[in-house]
């Protein structure tokens, strides 16, 4: 919303512009001026738009348009906490903040360059990555298998993941079976690293 406001504040400023007659000489340097502030704000508010307020990672949105336009197979590694209510609980929603802040600086230690890091929203995550399936998975339960601290006290970070390398490159294929796995794993109890796509068999829980 706030950068629909700056866009009809732009075509306002332009607007007068148009109608300025001839005071035009004293209004183009403060159009301009108006005009650059604008822009620099637009850009702003979009930036923020694609951030998740909470974790400061990328949006869903942004996920799925990489997907989109990837080319070539990709790993999709869904993440989703197993006890963020546990967590609420325990230590309120600024301790779930925490967690979930702090579970995504972890997912981005275990990505590389070109990687995508987004909140999909809850305390989902996904994880998009050109290497392999075996690699993902073992920086994934590296990453994570270190508790987080909350206020001063250690809370493991509880998690189950589902990984998928669809061959193809069919990018949404892959997000889907992920998807299932992760939900799969969790139904089982949670705790659990699976990659039973099209073409792996690998079921392994941490």
């Amino acid at each position: 919303m706030n950068a629909v406001r700056t866009v009809c504040l732009v075509v306002l400023a332009d607007l007068l512009l148009i109608l300025s007659g001839p005071l035009l000489p004293v209004i183009m340097p403060l159009h301009a001026a108006v005009l650059g502030v604008l822009l620099i704000r637009l850009c702003s508010e979009v930036a923020q738009a694609l951030r998740d307020p909470v974790t400061g990672i990328s949006v869903r949105r942004v996920a799925e348009r990489h997907l989109d336009r990837a080319r070539g197979e990709v790993t999709v590694a869904l993440i989703d906490g197993d006890d963020l209510h546990g967590v609420n609980r325990r230590f309120g929603h600024a301790g779930g903040d925490a967690l979930l802040a702090a579970l995504a600086v972890r997912l981005q230690q275990a990505a590389e360059r070109g990687d995508v890091v987004a909140r999909l929203g809850g305390d989902e995550f996904v994880l998009i990555s050109r290497r392999p399936v075996d690699t993902v998975r073992r920086q994934l339960t590296a990453v994570l298998a270190t508790p987080v601290v909350l206020s001063g006290h250690p809370v493991p970070v509880r998690f189950s993941a589902g990984i998928c390398r669809v061959p193809g490159g069919d990018h949404r294929r892959a997000l889907t079976h992920a998807d299932r796995l992760m939900y799969a794993a969790k139904h089982q109890g949670g705790g659990i690293v699976t990659d039973r796509c099209p073409d792996n068999t690998d079921h392994h829980q941490y």
